[in-house]
């Protein structure tokens, strides 16, 4: 049986990277990333230890022609089509709405919903024909529960739940699963500064924010998008699920 092919967009590092890792042994992957290349090859170089093959594609994502162009040298690289996808590329940065140039705001939300809608109908019209696909939508806490300082990122991440159950219900006939992942504090190069500052204070202090007690991994995401990438979880979609060590239940009041 022909191997399936997975494409994962902010594959190499982060979150992206944690779903490659638990895709990599049943899975030929395509890796997009938007720059790094140290970086990029080194996570090649320890997934192919698994066996599959791995192609890197450094492609910043910003609109729909980006998408496009990655979505068409993937599958003229490795003549198949994606049947799963990951929408994982993103990038955040925090700043007061009045504050913050329009620009930044358009771009952002670009790059995190508009990108991520592009993707998924790249990658549908070959699913909806083979009756098969998994698409699993990276979104947050923070497009479920408020947060200062970040109204672009909290609308985009909102955006992308809305988008993948609308999808879903569009698609499931097609033996097609969509659902979104909304994760809390996890480990990446992204979240460095808030997880560097929870750490240098009291495990009071990560305890009042993660009921869990502890900062999240990319393994800890990684090991759900295989889980709804698999055959087990075809009666699974449109749900919106946190990984968030109990971060999105409340305060503990601690």
């Amino acid at each position: 049986m022909e191997k399936r092919l997975a494409l994962i967009t902010g594959g190499t590092s982060g979150i992206g990277f944690g779903a490659a890792k638990a895709l990599a042994e049943k899975y030929d992957l395509a890796l997009a990333y938007a720059s790094n290349h140290e970086k990029a090859q080194e996570s090649a170089a320890e997934l192919r230890v698994m066996g599959h093959e791995v192609r890197l594609y450094c492609r910043p994502l910003a609109e729909y022609r980006d998408a496009k162009e990655l979505y068409d040298e993937v599958v003229s690289d490795f003549e198949k089509q994606p049947e799963i996808l990951v929408n994982s590329a993103g990038r955040i940065k925090d700043g007061f709405f009045l504050q913050t140039d329009f620009s930044f705001h358009d771009k952002l939300i670009h790059e995190h919903l508009i990108v991520t809608m592009a993707m998924c109908q790249l990658a549908l019209k070959s699913m909806y024909g083979k009756r098969f696909g998994r698409i699993i939508n990276l979104s947050s806490i923070s497009g479920i529960y408020a947060k200062r300082g970040q109204a672009n990122y909290a609308a985009a991440k909102a955006g992308i739940i809305g988008f993948t159950k609308t999808l879903a219900l569009e698609v499931a006939h097609r033996g097609i699963t969509v659902n979104a992942i909304a994760p809390g504090l996890i480990r990446t190069p992204m979240t460095a500064g808030v997880v560097n500052y929870l750490e240098k204070a009291s495990g009071r202090e990560i305890n009042r924010h993660i009921p869990a007690g502890f900062i999240g991994e990319p393994e800890d995401v990684g090991s759900l998008i295989a889980f709804l990438c698999s055959d087990e979880a075809r009666y699974i979609t449109g749900s919106v699920i946190p990984v968030d060590g109990g971060r999105s239940l409340g305060d503990t009041g601690i």
